[in-house]
């Protein structure tokens, strides 16, 4: 979709499409919110009806003036980013179910939001439910194939432009993330996503390296190697390097979860939680784009992107429950149970990130526990860490973007919950209480000093029904997220 400015009214046809955007205070104010030079279209348009509710929507067609597309913002004191990116996408939503290419916008005046962020959130929630993942479906049953090609928005901001082209950069990353995470698990293996990796590495300034099954045998990766024993692929362990400014020798590093399939080892997952476990690879996903967003944004910052990819399936060569391993960092781990895998590849992927890479803050993110889903549904992923600093910018970038987190304690007290009677500790609690936080306690031991954070995005890089400018399954949590962190963060 392409997202233009325009400050003059529009020029209109009368098979174009114009959207406003009006609030429950809508017919309080006798229809001050549809400005004057729209009178033609406020005068034949019956809003008797209209509450002005969030998710709200009319569509008025006409031979002789524009199609009008309404959308209900809710209440002015209630409207912010968020809402506004979910109101948008209804537009979306009716242009793409009667086939509108284009679709012009009027901006609500909002008194509480820039007008900047107003047209920008308006211009996400439109491009982020651009899409579908129809790819194995026949043409004859595609029916929501369609994308809106361009949107046009009334503004005098300057600065809207410029704004446009990062959406649309940041956008379509997200977009490739979703793809990813939607792709058939035979396609999007551990090979495949490596494949991936270096072709986004023939960006500007992005570098790749990728290590096998014997470089990983070689370095004492036993956790990653343990994972990876039962699947068909061998396990791979990818860097995505993006130099983005030279002078500085300062990185932040994204390390991802990537298991391209779980089905949980020989403690299996049943049916209801393993159909879904190609999604296991988000947090690898989110990384990946977020090295090719940053590039192609130009921003001026150092990023490391560190994601071990393998399979977790079930064989006679599976690893198994009471197995011990040793990880690169030299420790030992119980193996209490074989679905808890996501932080046996991320320990050995973190331990070396500190050691070989040297990043000056790290963060994990993995798709880890179906406690976090528990807790806070599908609506916001878990953040764990003692860094103050990495909490308030990460937690502040996830409020602006909508890709929102929480922070999770993490004392020392939880340590005794993965003690092991025969390694130094198990990968699992003896008791099924704060899985969430039991997830980051095993991590924890695989970082010496570098500050740290840790995202358990379970619940919401996947959905289970279509929310807003989400849709159902891969949603593409993070890539925002992250490029917002990096603008924020002083790196």
């Amino acid at each position: 979709m392409k997202l233009i400015a325009q400050e003059k009214i529009f020029d209109f046809k009368k098979d174009d499409s114009l959207a406003l955007f009006l609030s429950e205070e809508f017919n309080k104010e006798k229809g001050k919110q549809i400005p004057d030079d729209l009178s033609a279209i406020r005068e034949r348009i019956d809003l008797s009806s209209f509450k002005g509710k969030s998710g709200e929507t009319l569509f008025f067609p006409f031979a002789d003036l524009p199609n009008v597309i309404i959308a209900g913002i809710g209440k002015m004191k209630e409207v912010d980013r968020e809402s506004l990116r979910n109101s948008a996408s209804t537009v979306t939503g009716i242009c793409r179910k009667r086939k509108i290419k284009s679709v012009y916008i009027l901006p609500p005046a909002i008194a509480s939001m820039k007008p900047l962020h107003v047209i920008t959130s308006l211009a996400e929630g439109l491009y982020l439910s651009n899409y579908s993942f129809n790819k194995y479906k026949s043409r004859k049953k595609n029916e929501n194939s369609f994308q809106v090609e361009r949107a046009l928005f009334l503004t005098e901001d300057r600065e809207a432009s410029a704004a446009f082209r990062e959406i649309a950069i940041v956008g379509e990353n997200t977009l490739l993330c979703r793809d990813l995470c939607n792709e058939l698990s035979y396609v999007s293996n551990p090979p495949g996503i490596a494949a991936i990796a270096k072709k986004i590495a023939r960006g500007k300034n992005i570098s790749c390296k990728v290590y096998g099954q014997r470089d990983i045998q070689k370095m004492k990766m036993g956790l990653l190697s343990a994972v990876s024993r039962g699947g068909e692929h061998p396990p791979h362990l990818v860097t995505l390097t993006y130099k983005g400014n030279p002078r500085s020798k300062k990185y932040v590093a994204f390390v991802g979860k990537g298991i391209t399939f779980d089905t949980g080892g020989v403690n299996l997952k049943p049916t209801g939680h393993i159909e879904s476990m190609r999604s296991d690879m988000c947090g690898a996903a989110t990384c990946i784009y977020t090295v090719k967003a940053a590039a192609e944004l130009k921003l001026k910052k150092n990023i490391y992107a560190v994601f071990p990819l393998c399979e977790n399936l079930l064989s006679s060569k599976s690893y198994r429950p009471g197995d011990v391993y040793r990880a690169y960092n030299g420790k030992s781990v119980e193996i209490g149970n074989t679905d808890a895998e996501g932080r046996l590849v991320l320990a050995d992927a973190l331990a070396f990130t500190e050691d070989k890479l040297k990043p000056s803050y790290i963060i994990d993110i993995a798709t880890l526990t179906g406690a976090c889903l528990v807790s806070f549904g599908e609506i916001i992923a878990a953040l764990i860490t003692k860094n103050d600093t990495l909490a308030e910018t990460l937690f502040h970038s996830g409020e602006v973007t909508g890709d929102r987190l929480w922070r999770l304690p993490l004392y020392k007290e939880y340590d005794e919950d993965i003690k092991s009677d025969i390694a130094d500790i198990n990968n699992i609690s003896s008791g099924r209480n704060a899985g969430t936080i039991i997830g980051a306690v095993f991590l924890q031991n695989f970082i010496k000093n570098t500050p740290w954070a840790h995202l358990d995005i379970a619940g919401t890089s996947w959905y289970s029904k279509n929310r807003g400018y989400r849709p159902k399954y891969a949603t593409g949590y993070g890539v925002r997220l992250f490029i917002e962190f990096m603008k924020n963060m002083e790196i």
